[in-house]
C-alpha cells in the first residue's frame, strides 16, 4: 500500500538528505558495501589449487634470484596455469579460450588482462600479497582459490 503523501521526487529528496548526513564513507561502510556485492560471483565456478612447483635454479653470476613458481588451478571446464617470475605473472587458460582475466586482491580489482585466442595472458609487475584470479570466457566465469604472490 502506498502512502498518498509519498512520490518519487519526495523519496529522492529524502535519499539525498540521508546521503549528505552520512558524510564520507568509513572503512566499515566500505567493507559493508564490498560485502553486499560479493554475491555477484556466486554462480562462478571455483578452481582449486591442484599443483604448485617452485623451481630450483642455481644462483646466477650476479647473485641469487627468486626461482620461478608454477601454479595449476583446476576447474571442471577450464583450468588456469600460472608462472610467477621476479617481474611478471604469466598464465594460460586450458583448454585455450579467449576472454578476460582479472587479478583480485582482498579490496577489489588490481589489474585486468585479455586472454588471447590460445588462452595466454600476462600481468607485468603484479603486486605481492594475497590474490586470486577471475577468468571470464564464453564458457562462464571461473574464480581461483586465494594464493599469495
Amino acid at each position: 500500500m502506498t502512502d498518498p503523501g509519498w512520490d518519487d521526487d519526495r523519496l529522492l529528496d529524502e535519499l539525498r538528505t540521508a546521503v549528505r548526513q552520512a558524510g564520507s564513507p568509513t572503512p566499515s561502510m566500505k567493507a559493508a558495501g564490498y560485502a553486499a556485492f560479493a554475491w555477484w560471483t556466486i554462480d562462478a565456478e571455483l578452481a582449486a589449487l591442484t599443483d604448485e612447483v617452485v623451481g630450483d635454479e642455481v644462483a646466477t653470476v650476479r647473485g641469487p634470484s627468486a626461482p620461478p613458481r608454477t601454479l595449476l588451478f583446476t576447474g571442471t571446464q577450464v583450468s588456469v596455469e600460472l608462472e610467477r617470475s621476479a617481474t611478471s605473472l604469466i598464465g594460460q587458460l586450458v583448454p585455450p579460450a579467449s576472454g578476460e582475466v582479472t587479478l583480485l586482491g582482498p579490496d577489489g580489482e588490481l589489474a585486468v588482462a585479455d586472454a588471447d585466442e590460445v588462452g595466454g595472458f600476462h600481468f607485468q609487475s603484479p603486486p605481492t600479497g594475497l590474490v586470486r584470479l577471475r577468468c571470464r570466457t564464453s564458457s562462464g566465469v571461473l574464480l581461483t582459490d586465494w594464493f599469495r604472490l
